[in-house]
């Protein structure tokens, strides 16, 4: 994993010393749009998952066959969507980029680039990617972590070979379709040699009334994974829209930091996923709640240890790798590093929502995020350039996302508003101490080799992200969740131990 993400940096440092800033604001503007039609697949991934959950825990064989089939049939059906509606788009192309006109000068095919960017959208949903859902909902998720971590490390050596030897975007893009597509059928022999009784033809299909109420479900996820959606791929694109692919180019770095501790962090919580829904298909409600705390608790101490890593160090950083000229100035640092925190806050409150079905009842909240977001940033970009951008994203994730997601969970999920405020009390302190501790630590990185460089650099990253558990734990340690995380930690270091001795 951390090879993984060492040499997605040493990609992106190839990439922009070979290409430069506006192929890598083509790239990323690019990537956004194809994120934006992946709305197609409207939540039927996390719907499937959350219906498998029951048949695979009492070893109900035809039950999964039946769903599976139905997500063969929505997959292909979202990847056709996808390459239909990306086709229509090539028009739109001269309005989204400001300086479209300069791209022919350059010699940049903007259309083959954005066609490329469709193939590698449309293999994500075809090549039998739907068999790894048995996987995840299975608790075996491990498994697709390992080959994703595989394919991800030679996906990237030969994109910088690529890079290094032909300097071709093209051949670049095509590259990481190869592997999308390779990785596809890995997983899918390995689902289909793990499990081949849930891939063996079937007559049988859900009956119209589960396939309606599997859509109403479907629906409201859709709202939902329109709000994530246009809270993650429209910056870029508004960005492009205002100020044009080179502002693209320097987000995309600040992003990169953001995209690897978000895929880091979404590994793990996903590792969970499948644990926590049978634990609350089975669990009483008291020690259902107790988990939801445990995970509140754990979330906040991750994310806020990355939020203030990349607050306080991702300028730094980004100066030692790739010059000055690529940082954006403050305060931008601190605020991708709160958006960083709100997501994994938002992480936790998903995974609660959907291991407990809460679908339908809160199918207005994400309209709200979106109409919110695309307002505020719309506004503040014209006011506070790209800075604006990220509060938009800040704000309708405050107002609505935070806001309103623990009522709907309080009440759906745990039956009661009774332990609301408790909820938000609690929070509150996590904030206003990690928010004493990020001022602590600036101060700190300005008395301890305060000069520059990478070894500053290092020594401060250091700091800043021992100071966050170090001073959760100590404050924290009576607490009933931080208790339960320091014994869980202490049990895997004695296996860990155990295991070493018994192989010595």
């Amino acid at each position: 994993m951390l090879l993984s993400i060492a040499l997605r940096f040493v990609c992106r440092t190839v990439f922009i010393y070979t290409l430069g800033k506006v192929y890598l604001g083509i790239n990323g503007l690019f990537s956004d749009i194809l994120t934006l039609l992946s709305l197609t697949e409207l939540g039927f991934d996390t719907a499937i998952s959350y219906k498998l959950f029951k048949p695979l825990a009492e070893g109900d064989e035809h039950r999964v066959r039946v769903l599976m089939k139905f997500y063969k049939q929505a997959y292909r059906a979202v990847g056709t969507v996808i390459l239909v509606l990306g086709i229509g788009l090539i028009w739109t192309l001269p309005y989204l980029i400001k300086d479209y006109g300069s791209l022919e000068a350059l010699g940049i095919n903007a259309v083959l680039i954005f066609l490329l960017h469709i193939a590698r959208s449309v293999s994500s949903y075809w090549f039998f990617a739907y068999r790894s859902a048995v996987l995840k909902a299975n608790q075996q998720r491990y498994i697709l972590d390992v080959v994703d971590s595989g394919i991800a490390i030679v996906t990237n050596l030969t994109k910088i070979l690529v890079l290094w030897l032909l300097k071709d975007f093209v051949i670049y893009t095509a590259t990481v379709i190869f592997f999308n597509i390779l990785r596809n059928l890995v997983n899918a022999v390995i689902a289909t040699r793990f499990y081949p009784q849930f891939f063996a033809k079937e007559r049988d299909s859900l009956k119209r009334e589960e396939i309606v109420g599997l859509l109403k479900d479907c629906g409201a996820l859709f709202l939902f994974k329109v709000n994530n959606v246009v809270l993650k791929a429209t910056g870029n694109t508004i960005v492009s829209y205002f100020l044009g692919l080179v502002y693209v180019g320097l987000y995309s770095n600040y992003l990169l930091f953001f995209l690897t501790l978000k895929n880091l962090f979404d590994r793990i919580y996903a590792a969970i996923n499948a644990s926590m829904g049978n634990l609350f298909a089975t669990a009483d409600l008291d020690k259902r709640y107790r988990f939801f705390q445990v995970m509140n608790f754990l979330s906040i101490v991750i994310f806020g240890t990355a939020c203030l890593g990349v607050a306080l160090c991702a300028d730094e950083l980004i100066a030692c790798w790739v010059g000055e000229d690529y940082v954006i100035k403050k305060p931008f640092a601190i605020l991708v590093g709160l958006e960083i925190l709100f997501h994994g806050m938002m992480i936790h409150l998903g995974q609660i929502r959907n291991v407990s079905g809460i679908f339908r009842q809160m199918w207005y909240r994400p309209l709200l995020s979106v109409l919110i977001n695309l307002g505020a940033s719309i506004a503040l970009v014209r006011c506070w350039g790209i800075h604006g951008v990220v509060c938009g994203i800040l704000i309708a994730n405050l107002t609505t996302n935070l806001l309103f997601d623990p009522i709907l969970i309080h009440k759906h999920g745990f039956g009661s508003y009774r332990l609301l405020a408790g909820y938000y009390v609690r929070n509150a302190a996590f904030l206003l101490l990690l928010g004493l501790i990020g001022c602590g630590d600036y101060w700190l990185c300005k008395l301890v080799m305060p000069g520059g460089g990478w070894t500053a650099c290092i020594i401060h990253l250091l700091m800043v992200t021992l100071s966050v558990p170090v001073v959760f734990v100590g404050v924290y340690r009576k607490s009933e969740e931080c208790h339960y995380l320091v014994h869980l930690f202490g049990t895997q270091v004695q296996k860990i131990r155990g295991k070493r001795k018994a192989a010595a």
